[in-house]
């Protein structure tokens, strides 16, 4: 029949053929977009009209009219409803690819851009080939469009290319969703630009329906705000999207609707999800299984989903529901057509079922884990990293719940794979974070049931896999490209983050000079420099501080690690093993579970066990020292340190480390521990073990944040002749500083020294830290606990910053050792993903095999001591846990009699001096004391004046009571430290120094 309809054509004249083929094809448009009959019918009309009309519409004969018709043929496969709908999309890219070789850019500006933007739809909709992709094309094609249709050129059409754009941003798989969403919105109001109610009422209305799709996926800002905006923007759309003059738009924006009633936050959430309920029942009037068969199934899931989570009504017919409408999505999402959607109302039959409390509970939890595993046939890790991590997630939890150790292993093994693909795309630190940080229950749920199946390698693995990601990624980066030229636009980066850093100094010195208006910013700021700080001094520092943070994130966004070139695989159990130097070594690793915590000990030749501390758990035990540790260091420090003792104790009762001893430590000289959350702030060699022993007493330790940085550490070369370089004094207040250093300098060979403000400022302190091998810093130094990247090492002239450190301005490859004679450089913040942001650690990422650091604000006098102690014993050969230990041991046990004669001749001097600074402060504030009390008289006591006047007097009273105790304190120990058997005996004193890194 079709050939004998052919030849008729041939025997007509040649302006007949075109006559002819021209009103085939004006019948293919019209027929496309009547609206009465059934529209499945008229596509394929509209189709059998474009393929007619390319019998005569030959590329070489009429090549624009060849090309147009392709590019209709492809709208009609685009829209086409029967047939496969996974060969109706590659039927139609075929169409506008077609079209592409007749419309160029060149010669058909307005064609191209309109092919394009249908392209870039098409590929959008794309089931074939990787979806990740596929949306990178469609965004692409669309941005290809964007280059002709101009705001001012072609304002319809380049609205209309922003709102397909919106949708693929929407959609997106790489790069970071937030972004990706946020550029969905942004596209949507460029779209509003244009389409107005006024002008364009239905194209409005699509655009507030796909600004709303965005609003509901949102991840910035509050997200029941996002919803409500959502809601906002559908009934919007609503207005001229009515159910009699458009029922299939009215149908799809129901749909939405009910989508974000389902999920909204404001108001009862019985009431929203009886509200969701009834717009999916109404929509299902419209969407019928006949005309509208796709969207009928993506409506019976979305009712599945809202009667899996009603409250209303009994619970099981409730889930019966679900059940009974998602089976009814898979007679239209079959695998083979509609993959993805099949694989989600897969996904949401083994939520139900694995929900449903009817019938054998076995039985029900087989058919959910049939459904989840189905599922995740199509959403791999690499084509759906969310999506496989949803449904990975949920088989893991089912497998976890009916104790199938080995189904949920598997799992939450692809569950981890799809996040470490998510992390690989995102340009961001923080997004990164969030991104491990909402999933860490994946592997902590994985951990444990490798702990219940005996599998504790796999579970060391998983542990590490959990821990210091983003301090992983920056000393994989930095070690990789440790002497590589650094590039012009990171160059560039590095300058302004100077500068800025430059700008806070200044505004941070200003705080330390004291005047009138600032007294009390200038003790603020004095201050600080020894204690943690929980915010930035004052706002002008805050919002330079948040500029300097995104220049920050855009150094890193060019990192390779980063920026997705270069991947961390995990680290596998053997090579855990081999960073063990010999058998009398051993690595404890910690963990603490939702329920309990577990401590992984690792050998170098034999296989690992575990010590658990039932009941244990974040809640209970991390919370506790949390509370218990942190809190009274940041609010009360006497209290704090009067309290360490028994609170170390007790740490060491429900960490059972006598019993970790007897069981699984015999034999073992040396410890590497990787701590946990709160853990990393703890002196554990001072925990009490056997009575009246101190853990360091048996064992030597030395700290790292995981397996992998040590690995890094490991595989460093090995630095022959070293290079000393001492830093002292920088800020010219302290006052044993001196001291210490002048006996440091005779011990080792040759240092370069760094003395006071003048010589110790940023940049001679960077140069000396790339010249030497060996860094001595010996000045001030704080944590900033609620902005990590900030915490500071202070200098004559301004300060260096952790997230200075991190950058590839500060690659120190040829840094052995760093010794930071300093407060609180090993004290830090640790989130849900366990980075111990730290100056410590910062330095480590710069290249240092090792670093010892503090723990807290330490003592001025008892630290100098210490360090030349550490010093000495690293003269006779003692290695860094080692010469640490007995240096430690040495400062607890010295007696004032051994320090008079050791001493005597350096410290009267000093003490001497700081009595008669602290009395020439005391002068001054007594001073102005005197003026306040003589102002405040003046004043009525209901007066403004005579309130602020008198709050003034009891903050200056509380500083004269601090210099006082302060002048005391010194007297006393002038009068007494040759006197007392152990004056330093205190905890506080010797315990705050923590190695980490290598032996």
């Amino acid at each position: 029949m079709q050939a004998r309809n052919i030849e008729n054509f041939k025997q007509l004249s040649s302006e007949a053929q075109q006559s002819l083929a021209a009103d085939i094809n004006n019948f293919g448009d019209l027929i496309q977009h009547f609206p009465l009959g059934r529209r499945a019918w008229n596509l394929e009309i509209g189709i059998a009209c474009y393929e007619s009309a390319l019998m005569f519409y030959t590329r070489e004969q009429f090549p624009q009219e060849w090309a147009g018709t392709q590019n209709n043929l492809g709208l009609a496969y685009s829209n086409r409803i029967q047939g496969e709908k996974t060969q109706n999309i590659e039927l139609a890219i075929a169409g506008y690819e077609s079209a592409l070789k007749v419309y160029t850019r060149e010669q058909f500006p307005q064609y191209w851009a309109m092919t394009q933007n249908n392209l870039g739809v098409a590929y959008n909709d794309r089931i074939q080939g990787e979806k990740a992709q596929n949306i990178e094309r469609a965004i692409a094609c669309l941005e290809s469009a964007l280059i002709v249709y101009t705001c001012e050129q072609f304002p319809q059409y380049w609205a209309m290319t922003q709102n397909n754009l919106a949708s693929a941003y929407s959609k997106r798989i790489q790069g970071e969703r937030a972004q990706n969403i946020e550029r969905a919105i942004a596209c949507c109001q460029s779209a509003l630009i244009v389409y107005t109610r006024e002008k364009f009422p239905q194209y409005w209305a699509t655009t507030q329906n796909n600004l709303g799709l965005a609003y509901s996926e949102r991840i910035k800002g509050e997200k029941a705000q996002n919803i409500e905006q959502a809601l906002a923007c559908y009934e919007s759309a609503l207005i001229v999207r009515t159910r009699k003059q458009f029922p299939q738009d009215w149908a799809m924006t129901q749909n939405n609707l009910g989508a974000a009633y389902s999920e909204r936050i404001y108001g009862e959430k019985t009431q929203n999800i009886e509200r969701a309920l009834a717009c999916y029942e109404s929509v299902l009037r419209v969407y019928t299984d006949e005309q509208f068969p796709q969207e009928w199934a993506g409506t019976q899931n979305n009712l599945g989903l809202a009667y899996s989570n009603r409250i209303q009504g009994e619970k099981v017919q409730n889930i019966e529901r679900a059940l009974a409408c998602y089976e009814s999505a898979l007679r239209v999402y079959t695998r083979e057509q509609f993959p993805q959607y099949w694989a989600m109302s897969q996904n949401n039959l083994g939520l139900a079922y694995s929900n449903m409390i009817q019938g054998e509970k076995i039985q029900n939890i087989k058919r959910a884990l049939a459904c989840y595993e189905s599922a995740l046939i199509v959403y791999t890790p690499t084509a759906f990293p969310l999506e496989c991590l949803n449904s990975s997630r949920g088989l893991g939890n089912t497998a976890f719940t009916a104790g199938l150790w080995e189904i949920a292993i598997e799992a939450y093994e692809q569950a981890m794979t799809a996040v470490e693909y998510s992390r690989s795309w995102a340009t961001s630190d923080d997004i990164r974070q969030q991104i491990l940080a909402e999933s860490i229950d994946v592997y902590e749920k994985a951990i444990q049931a490798c702990v219940n199946s005996n599998q504790l390698e796999k579970a060391i693995e998983y542990c590490d896999r959990t821990r210091a990601q983003r301090l992983v990624d920056l000393m994989h980066s930095n070690d990789l490209y440790a002497s590589s030229e650094i590039p012009p636009a990171v160059q560039k980066y590095l300058q302004e983050f100077e500068a800025k850093q430059r700008q806070i100094d200044a505004e941070v010195e200003q705080l330390r000079k004291p005047s009138e208006s600032n007294k009390e910013l200038a003790d603020v700021g004095s201050q600080s420099r020894s204690r943690a700080d929980l915010c930035a001094y004052t706002e002008k520092i805050q919002g330079l501080e948040g500029e300097k943070q995104q220049i920050w994130e855009n150094i890193r966004s060019l990192d390779p690690v980063l920026a997705g070139q270069v991947q961390v695989a995990p680290m596998q159990f053997a090579a855990m093993q081999k960073l063990i130097d010999n058998s009398q070594t051993a690595i404890l690793c910690f963990y603490t579970t939702t329920d309990d915590t577990h401590v992984f000990v690792i050998y170098k030749d034999k296989a690992p066990q575990i010590h658990t501390c039932q009941g244990e758990g974040t809640g209970s035990f991390q919370k506790w020292i949390g509370e218990s540790w942190l809190l009274p260091y940041l609010q009360e420090r006497k209290i704090w340190q009067q309290g360490m003792g028994e609170f170390l104790s007790h740490l060491s009762q429900r960490l059972k480390f006598d019993e970790l001893i007897g069981n699984c430590l015999d034999g073992i000289e040396e410890l590497i521990v990787i701590p946990h959350l709160f853990l990393h702030q703890i002196p554990l060699a001072a925990l009490p073990i056997n009575g009246n022993a101190f853990l360091g007493d048996k064992l030597l330790l030395r700290y790292v944040p995981s397996c992998r940085i040590l690995e890094y550490c490991s595989e460093r070369p090995t630095i022959e002749s070293l290079k000393y370089g001492i830093v002292e004094n920088a800020t010219d207040d302290l006052y044993f500083t001196p001291f210490e250093c002048e006996q440091i300098a005779e011990i080792v060979t040759k240092p370069e020294r760094l003395k006071g403000s003048q010589e110790a400022t940023v940049a001679a302190y960077r140069n000396l830290a790339q010249k030497v091998n060996i860094m001595h810093s010996s000045h001030h130094a704080v944590s900033r606990l609620d902005n990590p990247l900030e915490s500071r090492l202070f200098l004559g002239d301004g300060s260096i910053t952790l997230g200075e450190l991190m950058t590839p301005g500060w690659r120190l490859p040829q840094l052995s050792d760093v010794f930071m004679s300093c407060c609180e450089t090993n004290l830090g913040g640790t989130e849900i993903t366990d980075n111990l942001l730290s100056l410590g650690t910062g330095f480590l990422c710069a290249g240092a095999r090792s670093v010892v650091s503090t723990l807290w604000a330490v003592d001025d006098f008892a630290t100098s001591l210490f360090s030349i102690f550490y010093y000495q014993y690293r003269r006779e050969g003692l290695s860094r846990p080692e010469a640490l230990w007995q240096a430690q041991v040495r400062l607890r046990t010295i007696s004032g009699a051994e320090l008079k004669e050791l001493y005597q001749p350096q410290i009267d001097p000093l003490v001497q001096r700081i009595i008669g600074d602290l009395k020439s402060k005391l002068a001054v504030i007594q001073k102005e004391k005197q003026k306040l009390k003589l102002r405040h008289k003046c004043y009525h006591k209901e007066t403004d004046e005579f309130k602020e006047l008198g709050a003034e007097l009891k903050k200056i009273t509380k500083r004269e009571n601090q210099i006082q105790k302060q002048k005391k304190g010194y007297e006393s120990l002038k009068e007494n430290i040759y006197t007392l058997s152990n004056p330093f005996d205190d905890l506080s004193y010797w315990s705050g120094f923590i190695c980490q890194g290598l032996h």
